[in-house]
């Protein structure tokens, strides 16, 4: 749920678009990120959604989500840096639960 809570009351983000397409695209890319969080022994996921020349990189977990500023990639460095820095990053920045490891046919 992208959303922000203000002493007790929860209220839709300032750059959510309240039109029946921005809905539409905020309902399918929660649901690919709640899918991904559900099948995946993960603890956070990112994801970027690119609207015409703007960007905005969300990082999800069970909670919700944290968004960025738009970032006009046309103009700005910041998602190239994300992309550098994210493939140098370790499993755990990445999201991955490493505490977790597949059955040795002995504990099967």
């Amino acid at each position: 749920d992208i959303a922000t809570t203000h002493s007790s009351k929860t209220e839709t983000a300032s750059y959510i678009s309240s039109t029946k397409n921005s809905m539409d695209t905020l309902g399918q890319i929660t649901s690919y990120a709640a899918a991904q969080l559900g099948a995946q022994y993960c603890s956070h996921a990112f994801s970027v959604l690119i609207v015409r020349d703007h960007a905005r990189i969300i990082r999800w977990d069970r909670e919700g989500a944290i968004v960025t500023s738009a970032i006009n990639y046309n103009t700005e460095p910041h998602l190239a840096d994300f992309f550098h820095r994210y493939a140098q990053a370790s499993p755990e920045l990445h999201g991955i639960n490493t505490s977790i490891s597949p059955t040795s046919a002995r504990e099967a």
